[in-house]
């Protein structure tokens, strides 16, 4: 079952924003049984549109378009899909109620402007917006559907159920599974010489593996594509356990797992609480684990200590060995790390120090240079210091990826 994304946007042609919707529908449309097979971005222009929307007609079944669907004159989606698809653009009472109703309840006015958002092809069936003013559409033509939806991402995101509703109703998709193990601690050159045994088994009928590294960690990708479902399952879950087996020591989580979603299970196992001590990662570790629902159950709290004066104020690390080893240091680290620990009476702390650059600060520390610290209440500790040659962006990524690495090293130190 071909499926094609088209994403319209001069915005996410020129970068000033990040296209996240293609990647969300193809995930979902994927995990469903429908095979993205490509995915186009265009801008808001009419020839662009008309052109990418009968090339996808002609090489795929189902298409989905995002952008365009707003009330301004630049959104001409609308206008060019009734041009295809022929009708005349007539007022939806139901939308019209129901956008009038979000600008009442806001105390604006309801302008023809805003009206204009109830207009929609008369060869269309609407897909309502329940958190937005821009319904859905969904066009069939020679046995094709076509759906567009609002390039909002949360608008979009909201819409995605109602869409899988109507594909799944109109087509039998192939079976697709995909199993996802998070790996750390090891290259990806080293895992595939380890698999590589694993590989050669594979049915590639059937299956395949994929690398995919991001950040110090390793997805490792199982996909199944076609045959019955229930045999499928059944298959890669046998494929998956021994592949599980060959790579146990370095195996931190599953599916969409990330390093926050992996501490915050961890914690949750232990019935414990973290804190963190962050210098040169700016509260940037604190931020990704409060992002996660439930944060409040594992997490105490953060000290953003970016100046040597709140390290020793607040966190107690001593002058002494702020002047004698550098902020940049392992002993600093420890030190903030027992800090944290004293004034959170948490069970884990984590803390970071480094010299993210461009400019060095003047001393012998080279840029570049980060220290971490990872430790239990009971005073056991891990530390990892290396050197990165990057950009401030990436510099502090990396070291918050390698704090929460830390932390699960130390997981697994106390599980022995």
């Amino acid at each position: 079952m071909n499926t094609e994304i088209i994403n319209i946007g001069n915005e996410l042609l020129i970068g000033q924003v990040i296209n996240t919707n293609s990647s969300y529908m193809s995930k979902i449309l994927n995990s469903n049984g429908f095979s993205v097979n490509r995915v186009s971005v265009i801008a808001d222009d009419r020839q662009a549109i008309l052109q990418s929307v009968n090339d996808a007609m002609q090489r795929s079944e189902i298409v989905l378009i995002t952008g365009g669907l707003g009330p301004t004159k630049d959104d001409i989606t609308k206008q060019c899909l009734c041009e295809l698809f022929g009708g005349t653009l007539s007022e939806n009472q139901e939308v019209s109620r129901h956008v009038e109703k979000i600008f009442t309840s806001r105390n604006l006015p309801y302008t023809p402007t805003n009206r204009s958002q109830a207009f929609l092809p008369t060869s269309c069936k609407p897909i309502f917006n329940h958190v937005g003013t821009a319904p859905g559409m969904v066009f069939e033509k020679e046995g094709k559907t076509v759906i567009s939806l609002p390039g909002v991402p949360f608008e979009m995101k909201n819409m995605m159920n109602d869409v899988l509703e109507l594909l799944l109703e109109r087509y039998n998709p192939q079976t697709i599974i995909d199993k996802n193990i998070v790996v750390a601690g090891i290259s990806e050159s080293f895992l595939s010489d380890m698999l590589e045994d694993f590989e050669e088994r594979l049915d590639k009928n059937k299956f395949s593996l994929a690398y995919l590294p991001n950040g110090g960690l390793i997805t490792l990708r199982l996909s199944l594509h076609g045959g019955e479902r229930e045999e499928g399952k059944k298959e890669t879950e046998l494929l998956l356990a021994d592949l599980k087996s060959i790579i146990a020591e370095f195996v931190v989580g599953e599916q969409d797992d990330d390093l926050p979603k992996i501490v915050s299970k961890e914690l949750k196992k232990r019935n414990a609480t973290l804190s963190l001590a962050e210098s040169c990662t700016g509260g940037n570790i604190a931020h990704r684990i409060t992002l996660l629902s439930g944060a409040s159950e594992v997490f105490k709290g953060s000290v953003v200590a970016y100046n040597n004066r709140i390290k020793n104020s607040v966190l107690g690390v001593e002058k002494d060995i702020l002047e004698k080893h550098h902020a940049v240091s392992l002993p600093t680290v420890i030190a903030m790390a027992k800090g944290s620990l004293r004034l959170t009476e948490s069970d884990y702390a984590v803390s970071t120090s480094g010299l993210a650059g461009p400019n060095s600060d003047g001393t012998d520390v080279p840029v570049g240079t980060v220290c971490i610290c990872a430790m239990n209440k009971e005073g056991k500790h891990l530390t990892f210091t290396t050197r990165y040659n990057t950009t401030r962006e990436n510099f502090i990524d990396r070291v918050s990826n390698d704090a929460l690495m830390l932390l699960i090293k130390l997981f697994r130190e106390e599980d022995k």
